[in-house]
């Protein structure tokens, strides 16, 4: 993938390439490969849907929609162009979709929601999808991650497991909870594939997307309106969940970043979504106090 950006990089330079606004186009090129080094040192015919959604949702955090919108427009020719040359069906990027021009937002999500999601994927036909979404909230591990993990990287005794290309092209270990080790040790009869899930990412979305689909149906069907609000979920709502709620149990930044795999505070930061309730009990809390 790093490759395809610096070809372009080398037609921008060589006046092979010319747009306008070539200075700007390079600086964005130059950016990519600075700030995913991990999806630029995938090969192109094993980057996936996934990892464009993962990287879209992890770009909303830091610009605002139509930027992505933009990023996207100048990402595509050049990848399509790539895989053409590779003689690849189709480029990573020929099905993702934009965001809309309106998308920021704070979630989190409730317990009703949570009881209602989980309820429909457990229904899916593939049994694998209600573990990994539950392994996702569970881990705060992105989907693509998630689809990365091998069975030699896992360390019962620890309570790990070690992803050698995480999202910020370092390696990290993603830390294991009661119930994320449960999952996995569940699944180790599956049979010898090297993945612990195998599972393909489209049929990971589909499943996710249905599910909340008909999640919000039965809150109507069942007289609470308010939890329709589940259709509006996304699987990297998973991630920003549990960070949060690593937050609620009260952990310093530090330990969270040893969860998360951030590397700076900043970054972090955007994944707190303290409950409006919570900070008003505390304040109640000081105010009873004086």
């Amino acid at each position: 993938m790093g490759d395809v950006i610096d070809d372009a990089l080398l037609r921008i330079t060589m006046g092979r390439r010319r747009v306008k606004g070539e200075a700007t186009e390079r600086l964005r090129l130059l950016a990519f490969k600075r700030d995913f080094p991990a999806l630029c040192g995938t090969r192109l015919k094993d980057a996936t849907e996934d990892m464009f959604d993962d990287w879209i949702s992890e770009r909303l955090e830091v610009v605002k929609p139509n930027t992505v919108r933009r990023d996207l427009a100048l990402l595509k020719p050049i990848f399509s162009t790539a895989a053409r040359r590779q003689s690849l069906q189709h480029s990573p990027l020929s099905f993702v979709k934009p965001p809309r021009a309106i998308d920021e937002r704070i979630r989190r999500i409730s317990l009703d929601e949570e009881v209602l999601l989980f309820d429909q994927l457990d229904r899916s036909k593939e049994p694998l999808v209600p573990i990994v979404a539950k392994f996702s909230l569970e881990t705060g591990c992105r989907r693509s991650e998630c689809l990365r993990l091998e069975w030699r990287d896992f360390d019962a005794n620890g309570g790990t497991i070690w992803l050698a290309d995480a999202k910020n092209g370092r390696g990290r270990y993603i830390l294991l909870s009661t119930e994320a080790q449960r999952l996995v040790e569940q699944l180790s009869d599956r049979g010898s594939t090297d993945r612990i899930f195998p599972i393909t990412g489209n049929l990971l979305k589909k499943a996710f997307e249905n599910a909340r689909s008909r999640a919000a149906k039965e809150a109507i069907r069942l007289g609470r309106p308010e939890l329709a609000s589940v259709a509006s979920l996304r699987w990297h709502d998973f991630r920003h969940e549990a960070i949060s709620r690593c937050f609620d149990a009260g952990w310093t930044s530090e330990q969270v970043m040893d969860f998360s795999g951030h590397v700076d505070t900043k970054s972090l930061l955007r994944y707190r979504h303290p409950r409006v309730s919570d900070s008003v009990a505390r304040l109640r809390a000081l105010r009873d106090t004086k």
